[in-house]
C-alpha cells in the first residue's frame, strides 16, 4: 500500500512543479504584453534617423544618450547610450533595470561584471603574494572592435580603456523586456562616484548620486569595518570627475594574457559565456566579394541572448553593395551606423515610404518589425552597421535572390500578379542568385535600385 501513495506524492509534486513554471512563463509572457505600447500610441508612418541628444563630459570620457522619450525609441521598447573612453579611462561600476546589449565600434580594453552574485572569484593572485593580501575577483574580459557584450538586467559591470586610442561603445537597453519589473524608463545604478544621469533626467540638486551616498555614514562604517572618511569618499559627495574617471597610474587587475577565445562550453551558469566577435570578414555568415558581407548573432550562437531575447546583426557593404529588400518577420531592428553612408528604404504595409535618406556614422534608425527595407552603400568608403534586434532569434525574409518570397511563387502567379510575361517572370524569380547581397555597377543601377 505504501508504493503507490508514494508514487501519488511524487506525482503530485511533480504537477505542482509544472504548474509553478508554467505560471511563471505565463506571468513573464503577461509582463511583456502589459509594457507593448496601446494601440494608436505609435504613429509608425514616418521614420527619422536620430542621434544624441544629452552629453556628458567627463574627467575620462564622453557619455551621449539617445532621448528615451522619442516616440519611435518608446514603441521599440528601447533606447541607447554611446560612451567615448579616452586611453587610462575606466567607467564607473553600474547597472540597469534592463537587459543590454554593448558593442564595442573601435579601440580596445577590458571589461568586468559579476555574472551572477552567488558566483565565486574566478581569476586570484597566487599563494603567498606580497603583502600578504591576496587579490580574488570575477572574470575581466579582453574586448576590441567588433565585440558584443549580453549583460542581464540588474548584473553590474564596468570597462576600462588599455589602449592607446579612443574606446567607443554603443549600448542597448531594452526597457520593455520582462525582465525589467519597473517602467519604461531606462534607471542606471551606480556603485561609485558622482556622475549625472545620462538620460537628461533632473536630479534633487543634492550631491552624490551612487547607491551609498543616502545611506548613514555611521552605519556604512560599521557594516564595511572602515573608518568615516572611507565612507565619505565611498558617498562620492566631492567627486566631480562624473560618470568616467581617469585612473592616472594605469589599472592592473588580475587576467591571463591574451590568447585563443573560449570554445563555447558552458559547463556552469558562474562560466556563462557572454561574449561574442562578429566584426572580422571570417565571422561572415553572408559574404560576396564585390559587394559586402553580414555577421549574425543569435541565441544559438551565444546561448544568454535566449534569456534576454535579444540578437543583432554586423553588416557591411563596399562601394556599390546593396543589401536587397527584405523584412524582419520577428522583430524590431534598431540600426546604429558604425562607418561610412547609405541611402536606406524602407516601406510600410500600406506601401508607403515612411524613411527615405541618407543616414551616416553615429545615426541610429528604427525599423518596425516586418516594414520592408533596402539599404545601399552610397560612400567611396562603404557602409557599416551594428543592427540590434528584439528577439532571440530574429529572422529575416528577403524579396530578391534563391530564398526570397517571389521566388517561392510559382512562375504564372507571378506573371499575374505583376502583370508581366512568363519571361519576364522568370526572370523576376531568377534573375539573382545571391541570398542578400550585390553590387551595382553604375550610378543609373543606382537610382534604378530605388524606383
Amino acid at each position: 500500500m505504501g508504493t503507490p501513495s508514494l508514487g501519488l506524492s511524487i506525482s503530485l509534486v511533480c504537477f505542482v512543479v509544472l504548474m509553478l513554471a508554467s505560471n511563471s512563463v505565463a506571468h513573464r509572457q503577461k509582463m511583456r504584453m502589459d509594457r507593448r505600447p496601446q494601440a494608436g500610441e505609435c504613429q509608425l508612418d514616418r521614420l527619422e534617423s536620430l542621434k544624441p541628444v544629452y552629453r556628458i563630459e567627463s574627467e575620462g570620457g564622453v557619455t551621449e544618450s539617445w532621448n528615451h522619450s522619442d516616440k519611435i525609441l518608446r514603441c521599440a521598447g528601447v533606447t541607447l547610450v554611446r560612451r567615448t573612453v579616452q586611453p587610462k579611462g575606466l567607467v564607473l561600476p553600474s547597472y540597469t533595470n534592463a537587459p543590454q546589449l554593448l558593442y564595442y565600434v573601435r579601440g580596445s580594453g577590458i571589461q568586468g561584471m559579476t555574472i551572477f552574485p552567488s558566483c565565486p572569484e574566478s581569476f586570484e593572485e597566487p599563494e603567498g603574494s606580497e603583502g600578504g593580501y591576496r587579490e580574488k575577483h570575477q572574470k575581466v574580459h579582453e574586448i576590441g572592435e567588433g565585440d558584443i557584450i549580453a549583460i542581464p538586467a540588474g548584473i553590474g559591470y564596468w570597462f576600462y580603456n588599455n589602449g592607446n586610442t579612443p574606446l567607443v561603445v554603443v549600448i542597448l537597453m531594452d526597457t520593455s523586456n520582462a525582465d525589467n519589473q519597473l517602467d519604461g524608463k531606462p534607471r542606471r545604478f551606480y556603485l561609485a562616484g558622482n556622475p549625472e544621469d545620462e538620460h537628461g533626467e533632473e536630479t534633487d540638486g543634492e550631491s552624490g548620486r551612487n547607491l551609498f551616498s543616502r545611506i548613514h555614514e555611521q552605519l556604512l562604517s560599521e557594516i564595511y569595518g572602515v573608518s568615516v572618511e572611507t565612507v565619505r569618499k565611498m558617498k562620492g559627495a566631492d567627486d566631480t570627475r562624473k560618470n568616467i574617471v581617469l585612473v592616472k597610474e594605469g589599472l592592473e587587475v588580475v587576467r591571463p594574457e591574451p590568447g585563443p577565445r573560449a570554445n563555447g562550453l558552458e559547463e556552469t551558469i558562474c562560466t556563462l559565456r557572454v561574449r561574442e566577435h562578429v566584426g572580422s570578414a571570417a565571422r561572415a555568415d553572408i559574404y560576396t566579394p564585390h559587394a559586402g558581407r553580414i555577421a549574425t548573432l543569435n541565441s544559438i550562437k551565444l546561448p544568454i541572448l535566449a534569456d534576454l531575447r535579444l540578437s543583432a546583426e554586423r553588416g557591411v557593404l563596399y562601394e556599390n553593395g546593396v543589401y536587397v529588400p527584405h523584412w524582419n518577420l520577428n522583430a524590431n531592428t534598431i540600426l546604429y551606423v558604425t562607418g561610412g553612408k547609405g541611402t536606406i528604404q524602407v516601406v510600410d504595409n500600406e506601401g508607403r515610404s515612411v524613411f527615405d535618406g541618407k543616414i551616416e556614422e553615429g545615426e541610429v534608425l528604427v525599423i518596425p518589425q516586418n516594414f520592408v527595407v533596402v539599404i545601399q552603400a552610397t560612400g567611396e568608403g562603404g557602409f557599416e552597421w551594428i543592427a540590434f534586434k528584439t528577439a532571440e532569434d530574429a529572422m529575416i525574409s528577403p524579396l530578391v535572390g534563391i530564398s526570397s518570397a517571389i521566388r517561392a511563387l510559382p512562375v504564372h502567379v507571378v506573371a499575374n500578379i505583376f502583370r508581366v510575361s512568363i519571361k519576364e517572370a522568370q526572370r523576376l524569380k531568377i534573375g539573382r542568385d545571391q541570398a542578400s547581397l550585390f553590387s551595382i555597377a553604375s550610378q543609373s543601377s543606382k537610382t534604378k535600385a530605388f524606383v
